[in-house]
């Protein structure tokens, strides 16, 4: 059989998704285990946070350097390496007898990650006729999404039968089941001549999130610093106009300022933000809930998560759908409007009956669908083909960083309710309601940027 069959959309999408595929399994699978990590290694609820932020401060971090790796070196290759790496890791922390053994597993997965999200994207780009390029993003994330359906129910079942460390058992054989089918597909073209990267921007940013984050889960704790959370939380907004001033001055900058010159660019960029920091974070908060205040098993726990991720496939597919940008635009902004509503719809029918409350469920992953395959198709429109692996690095890395701090700011402010109301309820269904409200501003952002008024 030969390489051009593998032109088929279907199946390079197919291919491409069990990297995205195998983090979003994680991702709900982990989500679903925490109540009983958190049991299991004996950790207060703030420091729960850390087990999700950790590897996304990690991908954030590693991001720059693996798209410039997919540039030079092929974005093929740096996907096979991240296959590589991301089940090296899962493998780690499926051993781990300490909190800090899992966290320091979660390092090297977030390694893995960084690798495979914006060169799996890249390779589609590389193996698809142009003309089907949307609908294979479409495919992309709707396949990625059987990750995000397997991972609630089986990360469920295993947790509740075998305990949590046998969640992650599966991640190696995907991993290295991906890594032998990548042999099928076609390297794409690699640049040669490319700029030095950014270390000082790379740093910073990864320095300016890591400080802040610390010092917002922290004050979520029983027993706060709170003059050492004061000083860490000024150090990381410190260290993000730090990174802004860098960014501005230097030749080759890891987010190019010419990007924000674009009102398309720059807004689809911070509405992204917003909508990465509400989704990963209420998920957080409506994986608690049901497990710690609601009292669910681990299993009915994982069918609440299954329920937030089983439409997401019809969400990215009815992206695939779109033709034109002003479609895309319409589709987007409803999508938004549509998780806005859910997350205040959930938060309050968070105490009625189980079959009531599964019903609020399931707009999420329909919504999140959208906007992650339609932001996606944004910036690849935006940029010039030789830089798409790059300015997808950027967008993940976007998105990674904007889970970590809404996973530590509502998280932070679901602990803080819950100190002030006495019930841990209470301060879980005031989170998911705030995530929602939040998301209002990315409506009004995306609204602006991706209106058919050209103005750049």
């Amino acid at each position: 059989m030969t390489r051009i069959t593998f032109q088929n959309p279907r199946i390079v999408a197919a291919i491409a998704a069990l990297g995205l595929g195998s983090v979003m399994y994680d991702n709900t699978a982990i989500t679903t285990a925490i109540p009983s990590i958190q049991n299991s290694l004996m950790t207060e609820t703030s420091a729960l946070q850390w087990i999700l932020s950790v590897m996304s401060i990690t991908t954030g971090t590693v991001l720059p350097f693996a798209g410039a790796f997919g540039d030079r070196y092929g974005a093929l290759k740096a996907f096979r390496v991240g296959l590589f790496i991301f089940g090296l890791g899962a493998l780690c922390a499926s051993q781990s007898p300490t909190f800090a053994w899992l966290l320091a597993a979660r390092i090297v997965q977030g390694i893995g990650v960084a690798f495979m999200l914006p060169n799996g994207g890249a390779i589609l780009s590389a193996n698809v006729e142009p003309n089907y390029r949307n609908r294979a993003v479409g495919l992309w994330i709707s396949f990625s999404s059987i990750g995000l359906l397997i991972g609630p129910l089986a990360g469920g079942y295993l947790t509740q039968n075998y305990g949590w460390h046998s969640v992650l058992w599966g991640h190696p054989i995907i991993s290295f089941f991906g890594l032998a089918l990548t042999f099928f597909l076609k390297e794409g073209e690699k640049l040669l001549n490319l700029n030095t990267l950014d270390i000082r921007g790379i740093f910073s940013i990864s320095g300016a999130t890591l400080l802040f984050s610390a010092g917002v889960i922290d004050a979520g704790r029983s027993q706060p610093h709170l003059l050492l959370d004061l000083i860490l939380i000024i150090s990381g907004i410190a260290l993000y106009l730090i990174f802004y001033r860098i960014e501005c001055g230097v030749q080759n900058p890891l987010i190019e300022i010419s990007w924000f010159r674009s009102k398309k660019v720059r807004g689809v960029l911070i509405a992204c933000f917003i909508y990465n920091a509400t989704i990963p974070a209420a998920t957080f908060l409506v994986s608690l809930l049901a497990q710690k205040s609601k009292g669910f098993s681990p299993l009915l726990g994982g069918g609440v998560i299954l329920a937030m991720c089983i439409l997401m496939p019809f969400g990215a597919r009815k992206v695939g759908q779109v033709k034109n940008s002003d479609e895309l635009r319409r589709l987007m902004l409803w999508a938004i409007m549509g998780l806005i509503i859910n997350y205040l719809l959930i938060s309050a029918f968070s105490r009625a009956s189980i079959p009531i409350f599964f019903l609020t469920l399931f707009g999420a992953g329909l919504f999140a669908g959208v906007l992650f395959a339609g932001d996606t198709i944004a910036i690849m429109d935006s940029l010039e083909p030789e830089k798409t692996a790059s300015g997808l690095a950027a967008l993940s890395m976007v998105r990674q960083i904007a889970a970590v701090i809404g996973i530590a700011f509502f998280g932070t402010l679901a602990e803080v309710a819950t100190k002030i109301s006495g019930s841990s309820s209470q301060g879980h269904i005031l989170g998911i309601g705030a995530s929602g409200l939040v998301t209002i501003v990315a409506w009004f952002t995306l609204r602006s940027a991706l209106s058919p008024v050209r103005s750049d």
